[in-house]
């Protein structure tokens, strides 16, 4: 039985870089050039804010990840800081992936990506349903547009442009 289970673990370590190496072949859309830091100071969730969101290439390429942070009323007594992480995998223009945020929000996510736009739905229709769209603009900045479905229909939340950071 030993021998079985060392054979086993043998045969996956041989086979795991060829994995990983299938996953960094793979087309990723447009992720490989949201790589980096951006930073955004337009308004969030109806406040001033300043806006910043990091994106890299995770577990051997195969995924990509989103950090943000949102802080809404810098300097002020007011202010608050919004955290969130999401994870993406997408093959063949399909999106899926998941997020967590400092709110408690453990969201699927789900969409579609092409060469220019991202589009990612999040959470449950019987629960909370939003979508985001990070969307490369001619000039090298993302626009970033976020909605949240409601009795009313679809009502956007937050609409800012990123600027990729310069690393000096």
């Amino acid at each position: 039985m030993l021998r079985l289970f060392l054979a086993g673990l043998a045969a996956l370590s041989i086979s795991a870089p060829s994995l990983a190496q299938a996953c960094a072949d793979r087309d990723h859309g447009l992720l490989p050039h949201f790589i980096g830091e951006w930073q955004s100071d337009g308004d969030a969730f109806g406040r001033p804010a300043q806006s910043r969101m990091t994106w890299s290439s995770v577990m051997e390429g195969c995924f990509h990840q989103l950090e943000y942070l949102i802080e809404t009323n810098p300097g002020t007594e007011e202010a608050w800081t919004f955290r969130g992480r999401g994870t993406h995998y997408i093959v063949e223009g399909e999106v899926e992936g998941h997020w967590i945020d400092n709110n408690g929000d453990l969201h699927d996510l789900r969409g579609s990506a092409t060469d220019t736009e991202l589009l990612v739905y999040w959470g449950e229709a019987t629960d909370q349903l939003g979508r985001s769209r990070y969307a490369l603009t001619e000039d090298g900045a993302i626009q970033v547009t976020d909605w949240i479905l409601n009795d009313e229909g679809w009502q956007q939340f937050n609409d800012n442009r990123f600027e990729r950071v310069a690393n000096d």
